[in-house]
């Protein structure tokens, strides 16, 4: 189905990407970030997580799951091969009332409830601000080398994992539905997700299947700052109990340990907080350069080496270069 629908660039996997995508849509205080294990302290470190992306190299799956209808639930068929990425964010985002998705997005949200999944894929399809957004993270053009005849590209494929009403959801766009997995709290979805997750990477990992994971989560400075400003209103109380005169000296020995760590989580949660502005510097930086197209400036570089007699001599340094390290590493 994703045939009938031009257009649609292929885009990077990576956190900084889908970051400024989903800022660039409208939604705010939001985060994507690459998750190495599947361990609680790993979630921990996060904050609160949304849902969960999984990308794989697709293959095809005989394995027939029973579909939980949900008409409260955004769910859509995939009718676009390479917005995959995209709309596995998009249902996460679709599907938690406490994400601010801007006018837009609120707007199209609002527009499709009624939808069955293949209207809202097709919607997602013919959205404007959707398609845009996507296609301005695409590849410059002059950069997108040809395939040989006969060579495959490996198509890849992404899934969400959410909680919603009481329950953990398998969203995949090339299924009948949304796939319900077990039930579950907002505070213990996680840990019910986990083993799904590990058998799926257990599986692609014996075929040698490439795949990573990725969280959606709240922005990490927000959290940081919103830490800091519970340790803050804690720091007053507790200096105000340490200056009454019916506070004994134990208590205030003890009041003051506490005052020492909570000055140490606070700096900490500071610094956490310039990494982090650190890291969306360089997401911006990045993305930058993915968007620039460097063709041209290459080509003029090649043509004033070539017309300055400098290009062969260049190129014959390098295969000199080239040649000593073959001999070195015999």
């Amino acid at each position: 189905m994703g045939d009938n629908y031009e257009g649609w660039c292929t885009i990077e996997s990576d956190p900084g990407v889908f970051t400024e995508l989903i800022q660039q849509i409208g939604v705010k205080n939001i985060q994507v970030e690459e998750l190495y294990t599947l361990d609680p302290s790993e979630y921990n470190r996060l904050g609160e997580i949304y849902g969960l992306i999984f990308l794989f190299k697709w293959m095809q799956d005989k394995e027939e799951k029973v579909v939980s209808e949900n008409d409260n639930l955004f769910f859509a068929y995939q009718v676009i091969n390479n917005a995959c990425a995209t709309q596995a964010i998009l249902s996460i985002l679709m599907n938690n009332e406490t994400i601010e998705l801007g006018e837009e997005l609120g707007n199209f949200k609002s527009f499709t409830k009624e939808f069955p999944p293949l209207m809202k894929g097709e919607a997602i399809g013919n959205s404007d601000l959707i398609r845009e957004t996507h296609n301005s993270f695409s590849v410059p053009d002059s950069f997108i080398i040809s395939k040989k005849k006969g060579k495959k590209e490996e198509p890849f494929h992404f899934i969400s994992y959410i909680p919603f009403e009481g329950k953990v959801y398998e969203l995949d766009g090339l299924q009948k539905g949304p796939i319900s997995l077990d039930d579950c709290t907002p505070e213990n979805w996680l840990e019910k997700v986990t083993p799904f997750i590990q058998k799926r990477m257990d599986k692609y990992s014996q075929g040698e299947i490439r795949f990573n994971l990725m969280a959606v989560i709240k922005n990490r400075s927000t959290t940081l700052q919103e830490k800091i400003e519970k340790l803050e209103k804690e720091k007053v109380e507790l200096t105000s109990k340490q200056s009454e005169t019916s506070t004994s000296d134990e208590e205030k020995s003890k009041i003051k340990l506490k005052l020492d760590s909570i000055d140490n989580e606070i700096d900490t949660a500071n610094n956490e907080i310039l990494m982090e502005q650190e890291k969306f510097r360089n997401y911006k930086e990045e993305n930058i350069r993915r968007k620039h197209n460097f063709l041209p400036f290459i080509l003029n570089l090649i043509q004033s080496l070539a017309e300055k007699d400098k290009l062969l001599p260049l190129v014959q340094k390098a295969k000199d270069q080239s040649q000593l390290k073959q001999q070195q590493s015999k």
